[in-house]
């Protein structure tokens, strides 16, 4: 019983642990594919107010430092305004973001995720791209009209009608429920922007660690303009990075707190069950000392044979579950801006933390039992039935 626990409390621990950690790596891989990049580049009043007035001037400078930096993979400038968009059946606030169509697919491979009509074509004036919960919230359909009505740089009200080329699908309901794309140049025109200004460049890195470094060396050069990493971009994510590593200790210190206390009854009821025994090794000379280490040698062993199961079921598990997916049936996760499958995932240093836990909690558990053992008297215990 007590291998048992041991192993389940080590599979269970593990198994939770992955399964969060998978959550949130499909939640940072969005974050990073579909939304913001690895940093972006912003007017430093942009992301406040999200005016039109408040652009990037004259990229090309910009565009040929990223064209040239060997830790850009690649980047993709955008004209972003928030407007009202609507159909003949509702309208709302949309954000609408203009793209360069060939740079978007490279940088955030959004033609990937068109799931019905065609990636801007098929319709010559004014295409739109929407998703697929936009698409069935406003009642629209490929080839339908979609106004959009936004406020130009000089704050004045316009208007223009978009037919929809597109319906995409990304698997994160907060992004799919707000972003509507066009093309940049058409967009462009509504707002009363020049040719190469902006309001946004995102870029993608080789290597997301370097975000934090990389940023802070590009906002050292463009001192005017406000650049950020993906951590700080997306609200709360580094508050949720920094605090995942913990999730580890709490979630595996809750499932050992209650496997602790059936290896404490367990390990006592092995105790009683051989009083005599201890008694009569206690009668002819066996210290307390020594009695004291052979029950707790006894843990130890079956530590040695119950963790190596847990680590061994959990690997399977894990495995199994990282290249097949967890799909819930479910738009909860969704609307949270997670997706809905979602692929396990631990570090193979993260088994060892969680089995030095468990050998701890069931060395620990061994000395209540242990020190009971000790308390008994040996002629007492030798006459016990």
């Amino acid at each position: 019983m007590v291998i048992f626990a041991i192993a389940l409390g080590l599979w269970a621990g593990s198994f939770g642990t992955a399964f969060v950690y998978g959550m949130m790596e499909g939640k940072v891989n969005s974050v990073i594919e579909y939304e913001i990049s690895h940093l972006q580049f912003h007017h430093k009043k942009f992301r406040d107010e999200m005016s039109a007035k408040h652009f990037i001037p004259n990229t090309d400078e910009i565009h040929e430092d990223l064209s040239k930096d060997a830790d850009v993979k690649d980047f993709s400038s955008r004209v972003v305004v928030m407007g009202m968009v609507g159909s003949a059946n509702k309208n709302g606030a949309a954000k609408i973001v203009g793209i360069d169509t060939q740079k978007e697919s490279e940088v955030t491979q959004l033609d990937t995720r068109v799931i019905e009509g065609e990636y801007f074509e098929g319709i010559k004036r004014n295409p739109v791209l929407i998703s697929q919960r936009f698409a069935e919230d406003y009642k629209l359909k490929l080839r339908n009209k979609l106004v959009v009505t936004l406020q130009d740089v000089d704050g004045e009200i316009t208007a223009a009608a978009f037919r929809i080329a597109g319906i995409y699908k990304t698997g994160n309901g907060v992004f799919d429920d707000l972003n509507v794309f066009v093309r940049q140049d058409d967009l462009r025109r509504m707002v009363g922007l020049s040719d190469g200004n902006v309001h946004e460049i995102a870029v993608l890195l080789n290597d997301y660690e370097i975000a934090d470094p990389k940023s802070t060396e590009l906002q050292n050069k463009y001192s005017s303009l406000e650049v950020l990493p993906w951590l700080d971009l997306s609200p709360g994510m580094r508050y949720i990075m920094d605090l995942i590593d913990l999730y580890l200790y709490i979630i595996v210190g809750i499932i050992l707190a209650a496997l602790l206390f059936s290896i404490v009854n367990t390990m006592l009821m092995a105790v009683l069950e051989r009083v005599r025994e201890i008694g009569m090794l206690m009668a002819i000379g066996m210290g307390k000392g020594k009695v004291f280490r052979m029950i707790m040698l006894e843990t130890v062993m079956m530590c040695l044979i119950g963790a190596p199961l847990g680590i061994l079921l959990s690997s399977l598990f894990i495995n199994y579950f990282g290249k097949n997916g967890i799909h819930l049936n479910t738009d909860v996760y969704e609307d949270l801006g997670y997706s809905s499958s979602i692929y396990p995932n631990l570090d193979p240093s993260k088994y060892i933390d969680i089995t030095i836990m468990v050998v701890v909690m069931a060395i620990l558990a061994a000395i209540y039992p242990a020190i009971k053992a000790l308390s008994l008297k040996p002629v007492d215990a030798i006459r016990k039935i």
